[in-house]
């Protein structure tokens, strides 16, 4: 059992990947306005958990092997692999204004997503349409870019470690605190809903400090729980008043699952290793960026037809756009990125997508 741990830490997990399907899929289905996933939104937060532990994997891997991380190749990389993708979805989206009329609107809005400020835009009340959930990207890039250099930092200052675990504790348990009434700082603010992040990115340095192996059976067992209310939190309705502070939980759910797929990647990590769910979180960044303004173009400029045809004739269209950018702008960047910027690691080539 200890050994599947230190295996699991370098090589490709699925597990991860179907996690990242479910979530994706979450998200599109609640805002297909459809029945299912009726709290979709909070699959956001497992796309944040998932974020902070596989960056925060490769980077302690990284400075375990050299002894430093490159901090001016990780950025690279990390532009070669979100850039693309998303400059392809602003210029769908500028066109699109140009046929409804809020080229306007739109331009902001993409320079607001390109620049990686969407969250606060919004939060400063401008308009964002079709461009809307980029917010979400805006608050990953901040993690990106403020944490490589936080744990540089830490690692050239040993003793500030666990001063900094402590503080990064009590600043999510706040955070979680304040995120509980329904606001808009709540859900878009940098400062609340990165705790996730944190908490993925706190379980990555503790696999790295602590052998988890040694509770891989209890740990099946509440990953198969947290695995069950995870996906029946997906599916809560909004009526109830806790949906806020479900994010927190989703989160915090969302650590278990993953924690035990990389620990012990058999038994219900089986079963988010499925084949489709592998398929969709391979491209679930590319599904995340398509579906809001494809989904939105269908719902508000074509009056045929029943909202639920619509809404399906959408999803259409976005798996379609989606396998397409994956195979010709996204895989020819991922290639580059790995020839050019080689991990100083075994093992980063065989890595899930460490975003969405």
């Amino acid at each position: 059992m200890h050994e599947d741990v230190r295996a699991a830490r370098p090589g490709h997990l699925p597990g991860l990947d179907g996690l990242r399907g479910v979530a994706a899929m979450a998200v599109v289905i609640f805002h297909m306005s459809l029945g299912p996933a009726a709290n979709g939104f909070a699959g956001v937060d497992v796309f944040f958990v998932l974020s902070g532990f596989l960056i925060t994997s490769l980077l302690v891997r990284e400075h375990a092997a050299t002894g430093s991380v490159a901090l001016g190749r990780f950025y690279l990389r990390r532009l070669l692999r979100l850039y693309p993708a998303l400059v392809l979805t602003c210029a769908g989206v500028l066109l699109l204004g140009t046929l409804t009329g809020e080229s306007g609107e739109v331009a902001g809005a993409s320079l607001a997503a390109l620049a990686y400020v969407a969250n606060w835009w919004i939060y400063l009340g401008h308009a964002a349409p079709l461009l809307e959930h980029t917010w979400t990207l805006s608050i990953e890039e901040h993690f990106y870019l403020l944490w490589p250099i936080t744990l540089v930092l830490v690692w050239s200052r040993r003793g500030l470690f666990r001063v900094l675990g402590i503080g990064i504790a009590i600043a999510a348990v706040v955070a979680v605190m304040v995120s509980w009434p329904s606001s808009i700082a709540a859900v878009r603010a940098s400062y609340v809903r990165g705790v996730p992040i944190i908490w993925g990115s706190l379980m990555a340095v503790a696999m790295r400090r602590w052998d988890f192996g040694r509770v891989g059976r209890p740990l099946r067992w509440l990953q198969i729980v947290a695995s069950l209310l995870l996906l029946g939190l997906l599916v809560v309705p909004w009526e109830f008043g806790w949906v806020t502070g479900a994010f927190g939980v989703a989160g915090l759910l969302t650590v278990v699952i993953v924690l035990g797929i990389a620990v012990s990647p058999g038994g219900a990590g089986e079963v988010w290793a499925n084949r489709v769910l592998v398929w969709l979180g391979r491209r679930s960044y590319g599904l995340y960026l398509y579906h809001f303004p494809i989904l939105s173009m269908f719902a508000h400029q074509l009056r045929v037809g029943p909202d639920w045809l619509r809404s399906c004739a959408g999803l259409a269209v976005t798996l379609a756009v989606v396998a397409f950018s994956y195979r010709f702008v996204e895989l020819p960047f991922l290639r580059l990125k790995d020839r050019r910027f080689a991990s100083a690691f075994r093992g980063d080539a065989q890595r899930p997508s460490a975003s969405r």
